[in-house]
């Protein structure tokens, strides 16, 4: 089997986290913890790929800062080709900075993500030989509105995925819903893509009649649905979540969606391929970071074999 190339065009962040010792008090310095990590839904639909022994490139923006460091230290350790990831002196790296209280709680925040607006048209044209190069392409909707259209318009029949990220910016992806092939939301932006209220499963069969080849519903703790075509019959797949220990929930819908689209072309049978992203989202909630560092094929054959209906679970590389 021919080894896909994934291009992954998408934000890069720092996250910087701040967890207070003792109640927090406004105004005042609290003892606690900071951590820094690099986050993003792009580059870690990448580290996801990349991980799964998918060869991955990640399109981004950074600054020239500190950090551009971590988020190019984060793409190293992942084997992320970083050709890709173009520097901008003029904004600084996207940077989420958060306070928790000493309940872990969240209590305020404030989100840089100015610099992915500078990801226009006219860069990606710059760099068209990135997506020539490609196999298959991946976006997410933290992207502008032009640039989404300008990379469907130039996908050239690759198969195109895309992650709806939010219900604020879901709605992005509306003009290019007939190119995708798969499409990840959960029900609330699902719900805001279409405009209506409806259950699941109407929800991911409106999607997929509206040309969404393959509809990978997040159902939080309840699991995924997927609704594709296969064989000429349109039906929905429902994978009930597994059960595991939950650290943190961040980072779990990046890892169903890179755990979809790596299966998509290694496991014949959607079922299977929704089974493996499952256990790859799970996967990810037993891990503090937003990306389990010991993700492997190998590891999620070994740890959830016996969730798997597939009698001998052979993941090609």
């Amino acid at each position: 089997m021919k080894t896909r190339r994934f291009l992954v065009i998408g934000g890069a962040n720092m996250d910087i986290t701040g967890s207070c010792q003792n109640t927090l008090l406004a105004g005042d310095s609290n003892p606690g913890q900071v951590k820094s990590a690099a986050g993003g839904v792009g580059r870690n639909i990448a580290e996801n790929l990349a991980r799964l022994n998918n060869p991955t490139s990640l399109m981004t923006l950074v600054g020239d800062d500190i950090g551009r460091s971590v988020i190019q230290n984060s793409c190293e350790k992942a084997g992320i080709d970083q050709s890709n990831i173009l520097i901008n002196h003029h904004y600084c790296t996207g940077t989420y900075l958060s306070i928790n209280d000493h309940q872990g709680g969240l209590s305020v925040a404030v989100a840089d993500m100015t610099i992915i607006d500078q990801l226009t048209p006219a860069v990606l044209e710059a760099n068209k030989q990135a997506l020539l190069d490609a196999d298959e392409i991946v976006i997410e909707a933290n992207l502008p509105v032009d640039t989404i259209q300008w990379i469907a318009d130039n996908a050239n029949g690759k198969p195109l995925h895309a992650d709806a990220v939010s219900v604020a910016k879901v709605s992005r992806l509306k003009p290019i819903l007939s190119q995708l092939d798969i499409l990840k939301v959960n029900r609330q932006e699902a719900q805001k893509l279409l405009g209506i209220k409806a259950d699941d499963i109407a929800l991911a069969q409106n999607l997929h009649q509206l040309g969404v080849k393959n509809v990978l519903l997040s159902l939080g703790s309840q699991g995924a649905l997927l609704c594709c075509n296969e064989g000429g019959n349109e039906g929905p797949i429902i994978q009930s979540a597994i059960k595991t220990d939950i650290v943190s929930a961040n980072g779990s819908g990046d890892a169903l969606f890179a755990g979809l689209i790596s299966a998509q072309k290694r496991l014949k049978s959607p079922a299977h391929q929704l089974e493996f992203a499952v256990a790859c989202a799970t996967f990810t909630l037993q891990s503090a970071d937003a990306v389990n560092q010991d993700l492997s094929s190998a590891k999620i054959k070994h740890q959830f074999l016996s969730h798997f209906t597939l009698k001998h679970f052979i993941l090609k590389q």
